[in-house]
């Protein structure tokens, strides 16, 4: 498993990509770290996350751990768009469970795309 995180500054988001095969542990690894990123950065950027060369490898009660980690940190997706971008439906498990954890407090908008161009087009959206 292997992932990136680029910060495009002009267009104000945020590209993160995973290749390969996905634990629940790698998903924990990259996400904090964007998560710090954009902390301490103070950069309130939109997101992509790019699963279009990823394939999740999870245990079904690895599940509760995973909405657990999710919603533990859901609060600084306020006020963001969030754009999936995914090939295969198995992959698109995680884009959905951020739409999921959506509550009253923290509002964001999180959308599945098939491509990039796609998913550009939707931040780009005022």
């Amino acid at each position: 498993m292997s992932y990136s995180i680029n910060i495009n500054y002009k267009q104000e988001i945020v590209y993160y990509q995973h290749n390969g095969t996905i634990k629940m542990k790698n998903i924990f690894e990259a996400w904090e770290k964007m998560l710090n990123l954009l902390i301490s950065q103070g950069i309130d950027y939109n997101l992509i996350l790019d699963f279009r060369e990823a394939y999740f490898i999870f245990k079904p009660f690895e599940i509760d751990d995973i909405v657990n980690f999710f919603y533990s940190s859901i609060d600084i997706l306020h006020n963001k768009r969030i754009a999936g971008i995914a090939k295969i439906p198995h992959e698109t498990a995680i884009i959905k469970l951020i739409d999921t954890l959506r509550c009253a407090e923290i509002d964001y908008q999180v959308k599945l795309f098939y491509t990039f161009e796609e998913a550009l087009c939707f931040l780009n959206r005022l």
